[in-house]
Parts: C-alpha cells; sequence; structure tokens
C-alpha cells in the first residue's frame, strides 16, 4: 500500500477539524470494507505525514493486503476525495517502514524467479498424477496444492511490506547479496 501526497493533505485537512496534535486517522477494516478511525499511532503501525504531523496510520498487516494499492486523492464536485486505486507504473506499490531492513530488488527478482519455477515443477507433478486409488491420488493433490499455495504466499511477503521474507529464510540454503 501507497499513500500519495495529495492523499496526506486531504487527511491533513480532515484532522485541522479535530482537536489533539498526537491524534491522526487509522485505516481499519470494517465488514463493509476499509474505513478511517480517529486513533493514535502505536509501535508496529506504519505512519504517513504531511508537514511534520501522522495523518494516518496502518498496521503492517492490512498494508500487506493492501499490497500494490495507492490511496490518492482526486477532485470531485469542486471537493478532493480519497480512493483507493492500483499503483501506476513507476508508482511504488508498497510503502517501506522507516526502520525495516531494505532487501536488494535483485535478490527479490531472484527470489521470485525461483519461487516461480518452483510453482510450475508442483503444477506438473500435479499434472503428471495417474493412477494409484482414489484416496491416495486426492491426498497427494492436497499436499502439492498446499505447497503451490504456500510458494505463491512467499512471492506475495517477498514483495510486500519491508521484505522481511528473507529472514524467515535464514535457516535455508538461501542468502541475501548486497
Amino acid at each position: 500500500m501507497h499513500v500519495t501526497e495529495a492523499a496526506c493533505e486531504v487527511l491533513s485537512k480532515m484532522l485541522a477539524r479535530r482537536r489533539g496534535p498526537d491524534r491522526c486517522l487509522r485505516l481499519s477494516t470494517s465488514p463493509n470494507g476499509y474505513r478511517f478511525i480517529l486513533d493514535e499511532p502505536i509501535e508496529h503501525d506504519i505512519a504517513f505525514h504531511h508537514e511534520g504531523r501522522a495523518v494516518l496510520v496502518v498496521s503492517e498487516t492490512i498494508s500487506r493486503d493492501l499490497w500494490g494499492i495507492v490511496v490518492d486523492a482526486v477532485d470531485a464536485d469542486g471537493r478532493s476525495k480519497l480512493i483507493f486505486r492500483k499503483a501506476r507504473p513507476g508508482e511504488p506499490l508498497d510503502t517501506v517502514p522507516d526502520n525495516a531492513t531494505v532487501v536488494p530488488p535483485h535478490w527479490r527478482a531472484d527470489q521470485h524467479e525461483r519461487l516461480l519455477a518452483e510453482i510450475a515443477e508442483i503444477g506438473r507433478q500435479i499434472a503428471s498424477l495417474r493412477g494409484g486409488s482414489k484416496s491416495m491420488l486426492r491426498e497427494q493433490l492436497q499436499t502439492l496444492e498446499a505447497a503451490k499455495q504456500q510458494k505463491w504466499d512467499a512471492i506475495r511477503a517477498l514483495w510486500a511490506g519491508d521484505g522481511g521474507w528473507h529472514k524467515s529464510q535464514a535457516n535455508g540454503s538461501t542468502a541475501v547479496a548486497d
């Protein structure tokens, strides 16, 4: 998730009507999607600032759910309105927390390519399953589908947030190259 400067300005104007300089808006989930509520930042939030003031905070979890989405402002009927849209080419896909250890993009790209190859191999294994009992076949398919989903989740985690996926791979044979 990324928030444009125009959106931060709109959020700042919304907050100007509120009391308390340490209050900001929080993007949270609701049964109907997402909503903004008045709140205070906490330790693991990703904070967006405008003119030195936190105007929006988002938990890292929600930020990852909105990977590739941009919060932006558009003019509608003479007023600025906040919108959620897909990131355009060249725009950041995600905001990295200030205290994050940044992983080199080429390492992420190499890991992405490796994971895609593993997904393709799992797909070949699924396609080649023939014979055997139906219950055994069903178990093998479920195991392979779960492994495939785990690889897709790893790709998503690789590119979302702070790239912390590499930390979970520390026990594996993969190392981060600068």
